[in-house]
């Protein structure tokens, strides 16, 4: 949560030192991240760690972390190309958490659920509105426009 926050924490035109500090913590965290990345390897061993989703989700959080870091290092002032966007994935750990607990678990299911249906809606809206203009051209139809 804590890592969430320091990502939260960027603004526009901030100082140097401000910077450089939130460049520090990122390394932390993603020393914290590669830690226990590491130690759960060596406890769950390779195939284990790797048949469960979040861990795997975890080791691309921290590829994506180190990535991040790497190319800060080598090409600092690049405005080309943005690899910051591999933090933001860091932000998804929040959901992992939240599915911990029941009520939540429960309601992130209905959330992800509910995306199955959207095309029905879609559909659905887009006959009402074909309906409604065809009542609008039966109604309104011959109505000529004064100009």
């Amino acid at each position: 949560m804590v890592n969430t926050l320091t990502l939260a924490m960027k603004f526009y035109e901030q100082p140097k030192l401000y910077t450089q500090v939130l460049d520090v913590l990122n390394i932390v965290f993603t020393t914290i991240f590669a830690l226990e990345f590491v130690l759960k390897l060596m406890a769950f061993k390779f195939k284990n760690y790797f048949g469960d989703a979040w861990n795997v989700f975890d080791f691309i959080i921290v590829l994506g972390s180190f990535i991040d870091i790497i190319y800060g290092e080598v090409n600092p002032n690049s405005g080309i190309i943005s690899i910051n966007f591999f933090r933001l994935f860091r932000v998804m750990r929040l959901v992992k958490l939240l599915s911990r607990g029941e009520g939540i678990r429960t309601l992130l299911w209905t959330f992800i659920k509910s995306f199955q249906a959207l095309p029905y809606v879609a559909l659905l809206i887009a006959m009402l509105f074909f309906i409604y203009a065809v009542i609008g051209m039966q109604v309104f139809g011959k109505i000529a426009l004064d100009d």
